[in-house]
Protein backbone atom coordinates (compact mmCIF):
# COMPACT_ATOMS: atom_id res chain seq x y z
CA UNK A 1 0.00 0.00 0.00
CA UNK A 2 2.83 2.36 0.93
CA UNK A 3 4.59 1.59 -2.36
CA UNK A 4 1.40 2.28 -4.31
CA UNK A 5 0.85 5.60 -2.50
CA UNK A 6 4.43 6.67 -3.26
CA UNK A 7 3.89 5.92 -6.94
CA UNK A 8 0.68 7.99 -7.03
CA UNK A 9 2.43 10.93 -5.37
CA UNK A 10 5.12 10.83 -8.04
CA UNK A 11 2.46 10.96 -10.75
CA UNK A 12 0.66 13.88 -9.11
CA UNK A 13 3.92 15.82 -8.77
CA UNK A 14 4.56 15.39 -12.47
CA UNK A 15 1.18 16.90 -13.25
CA UNK A 16 1.76 19.92 -11.02
CA UNK A 17 5.13 20.66 -12.60
CA UNK A 18 3.62 20.81 -16.06
CA UNK A 19 0.61 22.87 -15.03
CA UNK A 20 2.84 25.51 -13.47
CA UNK A 21 5.30 25.65 -16.34
CA UNK A 22 3.10 25.40 -19.42
CA UNK A 23 2.59 28.22 -21.92
CA UNK A 24 -0.46 28.63 -24.15
CA UNK A 25 -0.23 29.58 -27.82
CA UNK A 26 -3.53 28.26 -29.18
CA UNK A 27 -5.44 26.54 -26.36
CA UNK A 28 -8.40 24.26 -26.78
CA UNK A 29 -11.63 25.26 -25.06
CA UNK A 30 -11.56 22.78 -22.19
CA UNK A 31 -15.00 23.75 -20.91
CA UNK A 32 -16.83 23.57 -24.21
CA UNK A 33 -15.16 20.39 -25.42
CA UNK A 34 -14.80 18.58 -22.09
CA UNK A 35 -11.03 18.46 -22.56
CA UNK A 36 -8.81 17.89 -19.49
CA UNK A 37 -7.16 21.11 -18.37
CA UNK A 38 -3.62 19.76 -18.70
CA UNK A 39 -4.31 18.79 -22.31
CA UNK A 40 -6.05 22.09 -23.09
CA UNK A 41 -2.98 24.05 -21.97
CA UNK A 42 -0.70 22.50 -24.60
CA UNK A 43 0.86 24.82 -27.18
CA UNK A 44 -0.39 24.16 -30.70
CA UNK A 45 0.83 25.35 -34.09
CA UNK A 46 -1.54 26.17 -36.94
CA UNK A 47 -0.61 24.62 -40.29
CA UNK A 48 -2.41 26.37 -43.18
CA UNK A 49 -4.19 24.54 -45.96
CA UNK A 50 -2.30 23.96 -49.19
CA UNK A 51 -0.06 21.66 -51.15
CA UNK A 52 3.48 20.58 -50.38
CA UNK A 53 6.04 18.25 -51.93
CA UNK A 54 6.29 15.05 -49.88
CA UNK A 55 8.91 12.32 -50.05
CA UNK A 56 12.44 12.32 -51.44
CA UNK A 57 14.64 11.69 -54.47
CA UNK A 58 18.37 10.94 -54.55
CA UNK A 59 19.08 13.95 -56.74
CA UNK A 60 17.53 16.33 -54.20
CA UNK A 61 19.80 15.55 -51.25
CA UNK A 62 23.26 14.22 -50.46
CA UNK A 63 21.58 12.02 -47.84
CA UNK A 64 20.46 8.64 -49.18
CA UNK A 65 16.79 8.34 -50.10
CA UNK A 66 15.06 5.13 -48.98
CA UNK A 67 12.89 3.44 -51.56
CA UNK A 68 9.76 3.60 -49.41
CA UNK A 69 10.08 7.40 -49.20
CA UNK A 70 10.02 7.88 -52.99
CA UNK A 71 8.82 9.31 -55.25
CA UNK A 72 8.46 13.00 -54.47
CA UNK A 73 4.76 13.75 -54.89
CA UNK A 74 2.39 16.64 -54.26
CA UNK A 75 -0.10 16.38 -51.42
CA UNK A 76 -2.86 18.83 -50.51
CA UNK A 77 -3.86 19.06 -46.84
CA UNK A 78 -6.69 20.95 -45.25
CA UNK A 79 -5.67 23.27 -42.40
CA UNK A 80 -4.98 21.65 -39.03
CA UNK A 81 -3.31 22.15 -35.65
CA UNK A 82 -0.41 20.08 -34.36
CA UNK A 83 1.19 20.10 -30.92
CA UNK A 84 4.29 22.26 -30.84
CA UNK A 85 6.10 19.67 -28.72
CA UNK A 86 5.90 15.91 -28.10
CA UNK A 87 3.67 14.66 -25.27
CA UNK A 88 5.57 14.67 -21.97
CA UNK A 89 5.71 12.31 -19.01
CA UNK A 90 3.55 14.67 -16.92
CA UNK A 91 0.88 14.96 -19.59
CA UNK A 92 0.61 11.22 -20.05
CA UNK A 93 0.64 10.69 -16.28
CA UNK A 94 -2.47 12.86 -16.00
CA UNK A 95 -4.25 10.57 -18.43
CA UNK A 96 -3.15 7.53 -16.45
CA UNK A 97 -4.32 9.02 -13.15
CA UNK A 98 -7.68 9.75 -14.81
CA UNK A 99 -8.01 6.01 -15.41
CA UNK A 100 -7.95 6.35 -19.19
CA UNK A 101 -4.39 5.62 -20.33
CA UNK A 102 -2.64 2.36 -19.43
CA UNK A 103 0.67 2.48 -17.56
CA UNK A 104 3.82 2.57 -19.70
CA UNK A 105 5.57 -0.65 -20.67
CA UNK A 106 8.52 0.48 -18.54
CA UNK A 107 9.24 3.39 -16.20
CA UNK A 108 12.90 3.46 -17.29
CA UNK A 109 14.66 5.17 -20.19
CA UNK A 110 17.95 4.07 -21.73
CA UNK A 111 20.05 5.33 -18.81
CA UNK A 112 17.50 6.28 -16.12
CA UNK A 113 15.67 3.69 -14.02
CA UNK A 114 13.10 6.19 -12.67
CA UNK A 115 12.49 8.12 -15.89
CA UNK A 116 8.67 8.12 -15.66
CA UNK A 117 8.28 8.30 -11.89
CA UNK A 118 10.82 11.03 -11.09
CA UNK A 119 9.41 14.57 -11.33
CA UNK A 120 12.84 15.68 -12.55
CA UNK A 121 11.84 14.26 -15.92
CA UNK A 122 8.28 15.64 -16.00
CA UNK A 123 8.96 17.74 -19.13
CA UNK A 124 10.78 14.94 -20.96
CA UNK A 125 9.07 13.12 -23.85
CA UNK A 126 6.80 10.20 -23.01
CA UNK A 127 8.23 6.89 -24.23
CA UNK A 128 7.59 3.18 -23.69
CA UNK A 129 4.04 3.30 -25.03
CA UNK A 130 2.46 1.25 -27.77
CA UNK A 131 0.72 2.94 -30.69
CA UNK A 132 -2.63 2.12 -29.10
CA UNK A 133 -1.61 3.93 -25.87
CA UNK A 134 -0.69 7.05 -27.85
CA UNK A 135 -3.97 6.85 -29.73
CA UNK A 136 -5.94 6.63 -26.46
CA UNK A 137 -4.08 9.62 -25.00
CA UNK A 138 -4.77 11.86 -28.01
CA UNK A 139 -8.46 10.93 -27.93
CA UNK A 140 -8.56 11.74 -24.20
CA UNK A 141 -7.00 15.13 -25.01
CA UNK A 142 -9.73 15.82 -27.61
CA UNK A 143 -7.36 15.23 -30.53
CA UNK A 144 -5.87 12.42 -32.62
CA UNK A 145 -2.50 11.28 -33.87
CA UNK A 146 -1.35 13.21 -36.97
CA UNK A 147 -1.37 11.48 -40.32
CA UNK A 148 2.00 10.82 -41.90
CA UNK A 149 1.40 13.64 -44.40
CA UNK A 150 0.42 16.08 -41.64
CA UNK A 151 3.55 15.19 -39.69
CA UNK A 152 5.83 15.74 -42.71
CA UNK A 153 4.29 19.05 -43.77
CA UNK A 154 4.59 20.39 -40.23
CA UNK A 155 8.24 19.27 -40.20
CA UNK A 156 9.44 20.57 -43.57
CA UNK A 157 7.02 23.15 -44.96
CA UNK A 158 6.77 23.49 -48.74
CA UNK A 159 10.36 23.90 -49.90
CA UNK A 160 11.65 20.28 -49.95
CA UNK A 161 14.16 20.95 -47.17
CA UNK A 162 16.11 17.95 -45.88
CA UNK A 163 15.75 18.72 -42.18
CA UNK A 164 13.25 20.79 -40.20
CA UNK A 165 15.57 23.79 -39.98
CA UNK A 166 16.80 23.68 -43.60
CA UNK A 167 19.53 21.92 -45.55
CA UNK A 168 22.45 22.27 -43.14
CA UNK A 169 23.59 18.94 -41.71
CA UNK A 170 22.72 18.28 -38.06
CA UNK A 171 24.99 19.16 -35.16
CA UNK A 172 24.78 18.29 -31.47
CA UNK A 173 23.97 21.94 -30.75
CA UNK A 174 20.94 21.79 -33.02
CA UNK A 175 19.40 18.40 -32.30
CA UNK A 176 19.59 15.38 -29.98
CA UNK A 177 20.66 12.69 -32.42
CA UNK A 178 23.83 10.66 -33.12
CA UNK A 179 26.72 11.82 -35.30
CA UNK A 180 29.67 10.15 -36.97
CA UNK A 181 32.80 12.03 -35.94
CA UNK A 182 35.93 12.18 -38.15
CA UNK A 183 37.83 8.92 -37.85
CA UNK A 184 34.85 7.01 -36.44
CA UNK A 185 33.04 4.18 -38.19
CA UNK A 186 29.93 4.13 -36.02
CA UNK A 187 27.76 7.04 -34.98
CA UNK A 188 27.88 8.32 -31.39
CA UNK A 189 24.83 9.83 -29.65
CA UNK A 190 25.11 13.49 -28.76
CA UNK A 191 23.50 12.89 -25.35
CA UNK A 192 22.82 9.16 -25.09
CA UNK A 193 19.21 9.47 -23.89
CA UNK A 194 16.22 11.80 -24.14
CA UNK A 195 16.29 15.44 -23.04
CA UNK A 196 13.51 17.86 -22.06
CA UNK A 197 11.19 18.80 -24.91
CA UNK A 198 11.80 22.16 -26.61
CA UNK A 199 15.45 22.29 -25.57
CA UNK A 200 16.64 23.08 -29.12
CA UNK A 201 14.85 26.22 -30.43
CA UNK A 202 17.15 26.24 -33.49
CA UNK A 203 15.52 22.93 -34.42
CA UNK A 204 12.25 24.68 -35.38
CA UNK A 205 10.39 23.84 -38.58
CA UNK A 206 9.17 26.60 -40.96
CA UNK A 207 5.94 26.75 -38.95
CA UNK A 208 7.69 26.82 -35.56
CA UNK A 209 7.08 23.19 -34.60
CA UNK A 210 9.91 21.87 -32.40
CA UNK A 211 11.65 18.50 -31.93
CA UNK A 212 10.54 16.99 -35.23
CA UNK A 213 14.13 15.83 -35.72
CA UNK A 214 15.89 14.32 -32.72
CA UNK A 215 15.06 13.21 -29.15
CA UNK A 216 12.33 10.67 -30.02
CA UNK A 217 10.71 9.26 -33.11
CA UNK A 218 6.97 9.85 -33.23
CA UNK A 219 3.98 7.66 -33.99
CA UNK A 220 1.65 8.66 -36.83
CA UNK A 221 -1.88 7.42 -37.44
CA UNK A 222 -1.22 5.61 -40.74
CA UNK A 223 -0.59 1.93 -41.32
CA UNK A 224 2.81 1.31 -42.91
CA UNK A 225 2.93 0.34 -46.59
CA UNK A 226 6.28 0.37 -48.39
CA UNK A 227 4.95 1.47 -51.80
CA UNK A 228 2.15 3.72 -50.59
CA UNK A 229 3.61 6.82 -52.23
CA UNK A 230 3.05 5.28 -55.67
CA UNK A 231 -0.70 5.40 -55.05
CA UNK A 232 -1.14 8.13 -52.46
CA UNK A 233 -4.12 10.40 -53.20
CA UNK A 234 -3.58 14.12 -53.72
CA UNK A 235 -6.12 15.33 -51.14
CA UNK A 236 -5.62 14.53 -47.45
CA UNK A 237 -4.02 11.06 -47.63
CA UNK A 238 -4.53 8.93 -44.52
CA UNK A 239 -2.52 5.84 -45.45
CA UNK A 240 -3.73 2.36 -46.40
CA UNK A 241 -7.19 1.40 -45.16
CA UNK A 242 -5.87 -1.92 -43.80
CA UNK A 243 -2.54 -3.28 -42.58
CA UNK A 244 -1.64 -4.84 -45.93
CA UNK A 245 2.05 -5.38 -45.05
CA UNK A 246 1.40 -6.68 -41.51
CA UNK A 247 3.72 -3.92 -40.28
CA UNK A 248 1.22 -2.15 -38.08
CA UNK A 249 1.49 1.57 -37.53
CA UNK A 250 4.84 3.30 -37.75
CA UNK A 251 6.89 6.30 -36.68
CA UNK A 252 8.42 9.39 -38.26
CA UNK A 253 11.24 11.69 -37.19
CA UNK A 254 14.51 10.78 -35.50
CA UNK A 255 15.43 9.64 -32.00
CA UNK A 256 18.45 10.35 -29.84
CA UNK A 257 20.32 7.31 -31.23
CA UNK A 258 19.61 7.95 -34.94
CA UNK A 259 22.36 9.16 -37.28
CA UNK A 260 21.71 11.96 -39.84
CA UNK A 261 20.53 9.62 -42.63
CA UNK A 262 17.66 8.62 -40.35
CA UNK A 263 17.04 12.20 -39.24
CA UNK A 264 15.71 13.60 -42.51
CA UNK A 265 12.15 14.81 -42.91
CA UNK A 266 11.21 11.89 -45.16
CA UNK A 267 12.44 8.76 -43.34
CA UNK A 268 9.66 6.29 -42.50
CA UNK A 269 10.40 4.04 -39.49
CA UNK A 270 8.47 0.78 -39.68
CA UNK A 271 10.73 -0.41 -36.83
CA UNK A 272 7.93 0.54 -34.44
CA UNK A 273 6.70 -3.03 -34.98
CA UNK A 274 10.02 -4.25 -33.53
CA UNK A 275 9.06 -2.70 -30.17
CA UNK A 276 11.77 -0.06 -29.94
CA UNK A 277 9.44 1.76 -27.59
CA UNK A 278 12.17 3.41 -25.52
CA UNK A 279 13.01 5.55 -28.57
CA UNK A 280 9.47 6.36 -29.76
CA UNK A 281 7.18 9.11 -28.49
CA UNK A 282 4.26 10.96 -30.04
CA UNK A 283 2.42 14.26 -30.38
CA UNK A 284 -1.23 14.98 -31.19
CA UNK A 285 -3.05 16.93 -33.89
CA UNK A 286 -6.58 18.05 -34.65
CA UNK A 287 -8.62 19.50 -37.46
CA UNK A 288 -9.95 23.04 -37.59
CA UNK A 289 -13.65 22.46 -36.96
CA UNK A 290 -13.83 25.88 -35.36
CA UNK A 291 -12.69 27.56 -38.58
CA UNK A 292 -14.40 27.84 -41.99
CA UNK A 293 -13.57 24.74 -44.07
CA UNK A 294 -10.70 25.21 -46.50
CA UNK A 295 -11.51 25.20 -50.21
CA UNK A 296 -9.07 22.81 -51.90
CA UNK A 297 -7.45 23.96 -55.10
CA UNK A 298 -5.50 21.73 -57.47
CA UNK A 299 -2.88 24.43 -57.97
CA UNK A 300 0.19 23.41 -55.94
CA UNK A 301 2.08 25.79 -53.72
CA UNK A 302 4.91 27.18 -55.91
CA UNK A 303 8.43 26.15 -55.00
CA UNK A 304 11.57 28.25 -55.77
CA UNK A 305 11.38 29.90 -59.21
CA UNK A 306 13.56 31.53 -61.84
CA UNK A 307 11.93 34.63 -63.31
CA UNK A 308 13.15 36.91 -66.08
CA UNK A 309 11.85 40.18 -67.55
CA UNK A 310 12.67 40.90 -71.19
CA UNK A 311 12.66 43.91 -73.52
CA UNK A 312 11.89 43.93 -77.21
CA UNK A 313 15.05 41.99 -77.98
CA UNK A 314 13.57 38.82 -76.40
CA UNK A 315 15.59 36.56 -74.14
CA UNK A 316 16.12 33.18 -72.54
CA UNK A 317 14.79 31.42 -69.45
CA UNK A 318 16.61 28.32 -68.26
CA UNK A 319 16.91 25.85 -65.40
CA UNK A 320 19.89 23.62 -64.67
CA UNK A 321 19.57 20.27 -62.96
CA UNK A 322 22.14 17.58 -62.09
CA UNK A 323 20.88 15.49 -65.00
CA UNK A 324 19.44 17.95 -67.51
CA UNK A 325 19.06 21.49 -68.83
CA UNK A 326 15.80 23.10 -69.90
CA UNK A 327 15.80 26.40 -71.78
CA UNK A 328 13.06 28.38 -73.53
CA UNK A 329 14.06 31.14 -75.93
CA UNK A 330 11.72 34.06 -76.46
CA UNK A 331 12.44 35.43 -79.98
CA UNK A 332 12.20 39.22 -80.38
CA UNK A 333 9.11 39.08 -82.55
CA UNK A 334 7.34 36.78 -80.08
CA UNK A 335 7.75 39.28 -77.26
CA UNK A 336 6.91 42.33 -79.38
CA UNK A 337 3.67 41.02 -80.80
CA UNK A 338 2.34 38.56 -78.26
CA UNK A 339 4.02 39.04 -74.88
CA UNK A 340 3.42 42.11 -72.76
CA UNK A 341 4.70 40.95 -69.37
CA UNK A 342 7.42 38.84 -67.82
CA UNK A 343 7.62 35.08 -68.17
CA UNK A 344 7.77 33.34 -64.76
CA UNK A 345 9.58 30.02 -64.54
CA UNK A 346 8.39 27.88 -61.61
CA UNK A 347 9.95 24.54 -60.69
CA UNK A 348 7.82 21.96 -58.88
CA UNK A 349 8.06 18.23 -58.28
CA UNK A 350 5.18 15.76 -58.48
CA UNK A 351 4.41 12.08 -58.99
CA UNK A 352 5.10 10.28 -62.25
CA UNK A 353 1.94 9.66 -64.21
CA UNK A 354 1.05 6.87 -66.69
CA UNK A 355 1.52 7.81 -70.34
CA UNK A 356 -0.06 4.81 -72.06
CA UNK A 357 2.66 2.75 -73.76
CA UNK A 358 5.22 5.52 -73.22
CA UNK A 359 7.02 6.55 -70.04
CA UNK A 360 8.47 9.81 -68.83
CA UNK A 361 12.05 10.86 -68.37
CA UNK A 362 12.72 13.33 -65.58
CA UNK A 363 11.01 16.59 -66.57
CA UNK A 364 7.84 18.07 -68.00
CA UNK A 365 6.94 21.71 -68.57
CA UNK A 366 3.75 23.69 -69.05
CA UNK A 367 3.62 26.70 -71.36
CA UNK A 368 0.72 29.15 -71.20
CA UNK A 369 -0.09 32.09 -73.45
CA UNK A 370 1.61 30.79 -76.58
CA UNK A 371 0.45 32.23 -79.92
CA UNK A 372 0.48 29.85 -82.89
CA UNK A 373 1.83 32.61 -85.14
CA UNK A 374 4.82 33.22 -82.86
CA UNK A 375 6.27 29.93 -81.52
CA UNK A 376 8.82 29.50 -78.75
CA UNK A 377 12.05 27.56 -79.12
CA UNK A 378 12.72 24.88 -76.51
CA UNK A 379 16.08 23.25 -75.78
CA UNK A 380 16.06 20.13 -73.61
CA UNK A 381 19.45 18.68 -72.72
CA UNK A 382 20.04 15.52 -70.69
CA UNK A 383 23.15 13.66 -69.57
CA UNK A 384 21.47 10.25 -69.61
CA UNK A 385 18.28 8.73 -70.93
CA UNK A 386 17.19 7.78 -67.42
CA UNK A 387 16.34 4.26 -68.57
CA UNK A 388 14.45 5.34 -71.67
CA UNK A 389 15.43 3.21 -74.64
CA UNK A 390 17.94 5.08 -76.81
CA UNK A 391 16.43 6.60 -79.92
CA UNK A 392 12.87 6.54 -78.58
CA UNK A 393 12.99 9.88 -76.78
CA UNK A 394 10.70 12.52 -78.16
CA UNK A 395 8.93 15.73 -77.19
CA UNK A 396 5.20 15.24 -76.65
CA UNK A 397 2.27 17.45 -75.66
CA UNK A 398 -0.63 16.32 -73.49
CA UNK A 399 -3.90 16.68 -75.41
CA UNK A 400 -6.67 15.95 -72.92
CA UNK A 401 -5.56 12.45 -71.81
CA UNK A 402 -3.44 11.54 -74.84
CA UNK A 403 0.19 12.44 -75.52
CA UNK A 404 0.64 13.74 -79.08
CA UNK A 405 3.32 15.34 -81.27
CA UNK A 406 0.96 17.75 -83.06
CA UNK A 407 2.19 21.36 -83.31
CA UNK A 408 5.73 20.35 -82.31
CA UNK A 409 8.53 20.87 -84.81
CA UNK A 410 11.71 19.07 -83.78
CA UNK A 411 14.75 20.57 -85.51
CA UNK A 412 17.55 18.67 -83.76
CA UNK A 413 17.75 15.43 -81.84
CA UNK A 414 20.63 13.42 -80.38
CA UNK A 415 21.27 11.03 -77.51
CA UNK A 416 21.73 14.06 -75.26
CA UNK A 417 19.39 16.82 -76.45
CA UNK A 418 16.21 17.83 -78.25
CA UNK A 419 15.69 21.20 -79.94
CA UNK A 420 12.14 22.06 -81.01
CA UNK A 421 9.64 24.79 -81.73
CA UNK A 422 6.25 24.78 -80.02
CA UNK A 423 3.31 26.97 -80.96
CA UNK A 424 0.57 25.81 -78.62
CA UNK A 425 -0.05 26.10 -74.89
CA UNK A 426 -0.10 22.94 -72.79
CA UNK A 427 1.99 20.40 -70.88
CA UNK A 428 5.05 19.03 -72.69
CA UNK A 429 7.47 16.28 -71.75
CA UNK A 430 10.14 13.91 -73.01
CA UNK A 431 8.64 10.45 -73.23
CA UNK A 432 10.11 7.05 -73.89
CA UNK A 433 10.20 3.85 -71.87
CA UNK A 434 10.85 4.70 -68.23
CA UNK A 435 8.85 6.26 -65.42
CA UNK A 436 10.76 8.43 -62.96
CA UNK A 437 9.95 11.45 -60.83
CA UNK A 438 9.65 14.31 -63.28
CA UNK A 439 10.24 18.03 -63.15
CA UNK A 440 7.43 20.23 -64.49
CA UNK A 441 8.33 23.75 -65.56
CA UNK A 442 5.49 26.28 -65.61
CA UNK A 443 5.62 29.43 -67.72
CA UNK A 444 2.96 32.05 -67.05
CA UNK A 445 2.17 35.36 -68.70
Amino acid sequence: MEKHLKYVLFIVSLILVLLLGSMVLRPLDATAKNVPAIAASVDEVYIPAGAFAMGCADDLSPVHCDGDAAPVHLVYLDAYYIDKLPVTNAQYAACQVAGVCPPPLSVASHTRSDYYTNSKYASYPMINVRWSYANVYCAWAGKRLPTEAEWEKAARGTDLRWFSWGNELPTCKRSNIALINPGDILSRPCVGDTVAVGLYPQNASPYGVLDMVGNVREFVSDYYMALYYDRSPYYNPTGPATDVNNKGHFARGAGWSDHPRLATNWVRHDESSAEEYDRIGFRCARGTADLPPATPTPTPTPLPSDTGRFGEEGGLLWITHPEHLTAVRVPPETLTETMTSELALTVTYTQPRPVDNLHAMDHFFIVEGVQSTRPLEVLLGFKSSGGVIAGTQGLYRLDSTVWVTDNITTTERSSGHILAWIDQSGMYGILGHTNRVYLPLIFRR
